[in-house]
């Protein structure tokens, strides 16, 4: 397996790709340099390569190696560094050089299209100090800056589907009359059957190609702004985490049938008005010109383990929506509880003395 490594032409230091800038940026001595360049500087360094390359013992030595344990080897540093067969990128943990596995980012694995991150990771963890920030049932660790430092940004893999779909659809409705007389009250209750079919054209429908990340999370910080699609680019990885996909498009493809026959049924069921109830009988929808696209989008990534319980938290690289579930500290909601209710107790006897004391 093959590691590629930005370093800065001038300095030799990783380089990371700025949200901000939209360029790749060296923290050691401060140049940055859009993708052309670094591009350029990659096929030369290349050329020369190659020439080096036609010595076998060359080849060994500058190879990435593979110890017996299934660990790599940062090129950088020499450490051990893990890497299974979904990665695409991750950061040594002693250099904090940022890798990308050349190998499991071409191919079939090759991303069509990905959106470069927007929000920097400092704005993310702001974004999540807020949110926390007030909920006093929250375990303290959890306010803890130094524990905000596993917020990790993440290239998720999805599926786009895109397609033309004819929707035919058909609803059980109902209309209620009620009126009175002199010695009754009568309800009437009037059932139709309801037709609806459309055409419709889907297009980028997501689908999270990763078992790791729950569709839930994924489908809420959703919508992404897909204007900002660009062709994949390796070096749009470096400082963040990627995998590759384990979710390949024929499994997806249940899902984005399912996300259709709800959007579908949403779209033609506004269209039943004034029934007093609306139940979906039967839907069908066809649908043609399907194309499906391997992208990576941008995801900012919180987990933690509370109570047993594994709790994560998503903020979406590109627009900032945040999604997450909170712990509750047991031992805080119950000295809470105690202290309320010994103030309801207090509150009562209290109206109880000003209501009822002057009958005693």
């Amino acid at each position: 397996m093959e590691f590629v490594q930005y370093k800065c032409p001038c300095c030799g230091a990783a380089l990371e790709f700025s949200p901000k800038t939209q360029k790749l940026s060296c923290n050691s001595c401060g140049n940055q340099y859009d993708l052309e360049t670094i591009e350029q500087c990659e096929q030369e360094e290349r050329l020369l390569g190659e020439q080096e390359l036609a010595w076998e013992y060359q080849r060994e030595e500058q190879g990435a190696k593979r110890t017996e344990s299934g660990l790599y080897i940062c090129p950088s540093c020499g450490a051990e560094i893990e890497g299974d067969e979904n990665t695409v990128s991750t950061v040594c943990p002693y250099c904090d050089n940022v890798v990308v596995i050349k190998a499991a980012s071409s191919g079939e694995f090759e991303p069509d299209v990905m959106i470069p991150f927007q929000i920097k990771g400092e704005q993310a963890r702001q974004k999540l100090l807020q949110f926390c920030k007030g909920k006093r049932l929250l375990p303290k660790n959890f306010r803890n800056r130094s524990y905000l430092k596993n917020l990790r940004g993440y290239y998720v893999p999805y599926w786009l589907f895109d397609c033309k779909a004819s929707a035919d659809m058909s609803f059980n409705a109902t209309r209620v009359r009620t009126w009175s007389d002199s010695e009754y009250n009568y309800v009437e209750t009037s059932h139709y059957l309801v037709s609806r079919a459309g055409t419709m054209e889907f297009v980028h429908v997501p689908v999270d190609g990763s078992l790791e990340m729950e569709d839930n999370t994924t489908e809420s910080i959703e919508p992404f702004d897909y204007s900002g699609l660009t062709s994949f680019q390796p070096a749009y990885l470096a400082g963040y985490e990627t995998d590759k996909y384990n979710v390949d498009a024929k499994t997806a493809e249940n899902r984005a049938k399912q996300r259709l026959y709800n959007t579908a049924e949403e779209v033609l069921r506004r269209t039943v008005q004034g029934y007093q109830s609306v139940n979906v009988k039967r839907r069908r929808l066809e649908a043609q010109e399907g194309r499906v696209f391997y992208a990576l989008l941008p995801v900012w990534m919180f987990e933690t383990v509370y109570g047993g319980k594994k709790y994560q938290f998503a903020i979406n690289g590109q627009t900032g929506k945040m999604v997450g579930e909170l712990p509750v500290d047991q031992g805080a909601f119950w000295k809470y509880f105690c202290g309320f209710t010994a103030i309801g107790t207090v509150v009562c006897s209290i109206l109880g003395l000003l209501l009822f004391g002057g009958l005693l």
